[in-house]
């Protein structure tokens, strides 16, 4: 598959982070709603969010990304919600594989379905969201987002000259939550480029 056709499909992988990102902000409410304005995506309206610190913080964050899921380098994305950083709240993560088996979405054909699943997991996105405890709206939370990647791609990165406003830092190991319940959000849907999951982690520390 050609370069373009390449970056045609991270372009695509790549918004819908974007675009996940800005809904789970929204829907979860870590954000007043007035900074959050309707857009059309996947013949759908979504929210963005118009403040331009937090949109700052999601473009370099995921401009590191499209580098690492373009050198085949990124194994997971994951926005976490917290109210102390030792004690996430919820976890939701992209989980990445790169066994390009699918014939990818270089025609029109197949870039349509990939964007039609995509409408189809926003659509059932806030039912969902059900499924999880209420987060506190009293509580003042917070989040950030990692980006889980090998030792010899951290080191890269942390020497590439475009991405020097990005805060790398090598995540200490977190000792395991001991209930930690899973929710789906969005089935595999795989590139010829990459395999996408996307998926909630709910901690019972909560």
């Amino acid at each position: 598959m050609s370069s373009a056709a390449d970056k045609r499909e991270i372009d695509v992988i790549v918004e819908m982070m974007e675009i996940y990102i800005n809904s789970i902000l929204y829907k979860r409410k870590l954000y007043p709603e007035a900074i959050f304005r309707i857009r059309k995506a996947y013949n759908m309206p979504v929210y963005i969010s118009i403040y331009t610190a937090l949109n700052d913080y999601i473009a370099q964050t995921l401009r590191a990304a499209r580098e690492l899921i373009t050198n085949r380098k990124m194994r997971r994305l994951e926005v976490i919600i917290f109210k102390e950083q030792e004690n996430p709240l919820e976890s939701y993560v992209f989980e990445l594989n790169y066994d390009g088996t699918a014939s990818g979405l270089a025609s029109d054909e197949n870039l349509s379905a990939f964007e039609e699943e995509l409408r189809k997991s926003l659509l059932s996105l806030d039912a969902r969201m059900r499924d999880l405890k209420k987060l506190t709206e009293s509580v003042d939370l917070k989040f950030k987002i990692l980006l889980h990647t090998t030792q010899s791609a951290y080191v890269k990165l942390g020497a590439d000259a475009r991405l020097q406003s990005f805060p790398f830092v090598q995540e200490k190991t977190v000792a395991d939550v001991d209930e930690m319940s899973k929710i789906q959000l969005l089935p595999v849907l795989q590139t010829s480029c990459v395999g996408v999951n996307v998926f909630v982690e709910e901690y019972s520390a909560a």
